[in-house]
């Protein structure tokens, strides 16, 4: 009996000896995701029965069946593999009106709220489609609407194999000689003459390593899942106080002029105050928007995370990371308060949690924190906080070409994007953007293109489009640039 207790303890001891040299898991960001919904609110095969379009381009479909299973999506000759299915139930008049308003006056539903079903896969956005009835469905695209029927609840296993066997051998046709990456850059610069900052996006494209031709966007245009959605920043004056403003709104692509309505309903005061509040966006991602405010614009020592859903209040670092993320956030404020004198130490206020942002060195996001010191507002230590990014905030940061190797091709470089297909990167200096191939991991010897920058002016946003979504996205900002 007693060897069976020195055992057991022994057994014990070694276990959590164990544990206590295993290696800590930083990247808490993919072991903390929503699981997905794998409920099918359209399941079934439909039939495209009616248009209405300005041009006759709709056409096209009339008659062309749409798919809707666990495997793919399926619309006409486009096809989204492994979909997801997100429902949601919203006001009629608002969603047509801000949404879809070329719409608005042609469609005629029942009752006040509509179910809406939004279709993704792997975070690229496919369709959104409104049900009208159990069994009739709309969707818009463009100047186009399309009226859909059910004409049955079951999906063709052997038709959507044939489906795949044709977009695959299609892919493969294409594959060694079609490969294509997009980027919508968003930069943001300060006004000197006014001390206000300002905010653009550059659209950025090639196929086979030829560059479509560089569009550049007011304000900053985000791809969501939902669609595109416009994020920016207002100031208000009330009583001689001025107020910086972050603004978030979704946006119709070919009705962007018409939206100012639906952007002025969505633009929201973070702090009622009594003094000037100016505000700074430091980095714009799907989902999140990362800011900066304070009393003037070369001081902005305050952090806020907002939600690109609703920018009223900021979040903490544990809405976005859990517990396991924010025990990471107060080690690392720790680890950066141990490096000074005691005396030191106590000078500063405890770490809150809301005071984390996202900053780039070397290529990638880094999250740093914020300390704030008790002899002033603006004085303060800023440190690292030790865990990549989480993918709900950053979806895509890999490096295909090696730090060394920008800096020797480049000496001036501070900063460097590569493209998920390998084949374009952003090398970024103090004065401009340089457009390269790659090849086997290193740039062309001679750079694409140079996009110049404004003074001062710095990247808060980098999303990548690849494969069909290149053309997509061209074509939805081919469609703003000349509906202006």
């Amino acid at each position: 009996m007693k060897k069976g207790i020195i055992l057991w303890l022994i057994l014990l001891v070694g276990t959590i000896f164990l544990q206590g040299c295993m290696d800590i898991k930083l990247d808490v960001g993919k072991s903390i995701q929503a699981p997905k919904n794998k409920v099918i609110p359209i399941k079934g095969t439909w039939k495209v029965e009616k248009y209405k379009a300005e041009k006759d381009d709709g056409q096209i479909l009339l008659g062309k069946t749409a798919i809707f299973s666990e495997r793919v999506a399926i619309l006409g000759e486009e096809i989204c593999e492994e979909p997801e299915y997100k429902v949601k139930n919203v006001d009629a008049k608002d969603y047509f009106l801000y949404t879809h308003k070329s719409a608005y006056n042609d469609i005629k539903v029942d009752g006040e709220k509509i179910e809406v079903i939004s279709i993704t896969s792997k975070d690229q956005y496919f369709y959104d489609f409104i049900r009208v009835k159990d069994r009739e469905l709309i969707v818009c695209m463009e100047d186009e609407v399309y009226y859909l029927s059910k004409i049955s609840d079951a999906t063709n296993e052997e038709r959507i194999d044939k489906y795949l066997q044709n977009k695959n051998r299609n892919e493969e046709k294409n594959e060694s000689n079609l490969v294509g990456s997009g980027v919508l850059i968003g930069l943001g610069s300060l006004q000197d003459e006014k001390k206000e900052e300002i905010y653009r996006t550059v659209w950025i494209a090639a196929e086979n390593k030829k560059l479509y031709p560089i569009k550049e966007i007011k304000e900053l245009f985000v791809p969501r899942k939902s669609g595109f959605w416009m994020v920016g920043k207002n100031q208000t004056i009330q009583e001689e106080v001025k107020t910086d403003e972050i603004f978030s709104y979704s946006i119709a692509p070919n009705k962007v002029k018409e939206n100012i309505e639906y952007k002025e309903k969505n633009v929201y005061k973070q702090h009622e105050v009594k003094e000037n509040v100016k505000r700074q966006i430091l980095f714009v991602g799907n989902d999140y928007i990362a800011t900066a405010y304070g009393k003037d614009i070369k001081n902005l020592a305050g952090l806020e995370m907002l939600l690109v859903d609703n920018v009223k209040e900021g979040i903490k670092i544990s809405d976005v990371v859990g517990n396991e993320g924010k025990d990471i956030f107060f080690n690392s404020a720790k680890g950066a308060l141990s490096k000074l004198d005691i005396s030191e130490v106590n000078s500063f206020y405890k770490p809150r949690e809301k005071d984390f942002t996202l900053a780039r060195r070397n290529g990638h996001w880094i999250m740093k924190g914020r300390l704030y010191n008790k002899k002033g507002e603006n004085k303060f230590l800023e440190f690292n906080i030790q865990m990549i990014p989480p993918y709900k905030i950053v979806h895509y940061d890999h490096l295909y070409v090696s730090w060394n190797e920008v800096k020797k091709r480049v000496p001036q470089a501070k900063d460097i994007f590569t493209s998920p297909k390998k084949d374009i990167a952003l090398v970024v200096t103090k004065e401009a953007i340089y457009v390269y191939a790659i090849k086997d991991n290193q740039l062309s010897y001679k750079y694409m293109k140079k996009i110049d920058l404004k003074e001062n002016e710095r990247i808060v946003m980098a999303e990548w489009a690849t494969g069909s979504y290149v053309d997509r996205w061209n074509d939805t900002i081919n469609s703003m640039e000349n509906k202006k």
